[in-house]
């Protein structure tokens, strides 16, 4: 994984970032790389992100204000395949049959591909399983101050299914 990725990772669950490893390395064997874009969102990452294609200029990317997404407890990551190489340009076309093995080895670890979503697909959404596609009311008040106990604590009740 490049240094970006590994970045982005750092800021997400310990579970999450092993899954995202774990497909990197068996893509890399095949010759296939893929940039993880996006992790841990702050709040307001999350709602300037929602009032895109709404009240600021852009595309409409997401259904979720702050608090509502997976990002802000560090459960999901945005990640695409290189065209080619560790590096480039990105395929961010999920039709092609590079950009679906990506998805079917990320899938292979477990973790669930927003592009099944019906709403809104998002096919660069990956999240940790064992997990309604939004967070719960627990996990938002687990939430807290978003700080680095209460996710941790999150994370730990993420991974043991006490979410579930």
């Amino acid at each position: 994984m490049d240094s970006r990725s590994e970045a982005v990772l750092a800021t997400v669950s310990p579970d999450l970032a092993t899954k995202v490893r774990a497909a990197a390395a068996q893509l890399e064997a095949q010759g296939t790389w893929f940039l993880v874009v996006s992790g841990l969102r702050t709040a307001a990452e999350q709602n300037a992100l929602y009032a895109q294609g709404r009240t600021t200029p852009g595309h409409i990317v997401t259904n979720a204000r702050a608090g509502l997404s997976m990002h802000n407890y560090g459960l999901a990551v945005d990640a695409v395949p290189y065209l080619s190489g560790p590096s480039g340009a990105l395929n961010w076309t999920p039709a092609t049959p590079q950009y679906q093995a990506f998805v079917a080895t990320m899938k292979a670890q477990g973790l669930i591909w927003g592009g099944d979503w019906v709403s809104i697909p998002d096919e660069d959404h990956f999240q940790m399983p064992g997990l309604a596609v939004t967070p719960t009311r627990a996990m938002q008040a687990d939430y807290g101050d978003g700080g680095p106990a209460a996710l941790a604590a999150i994370w730990t009740k993420a991974t043991s299914g006490a979410y579930a």
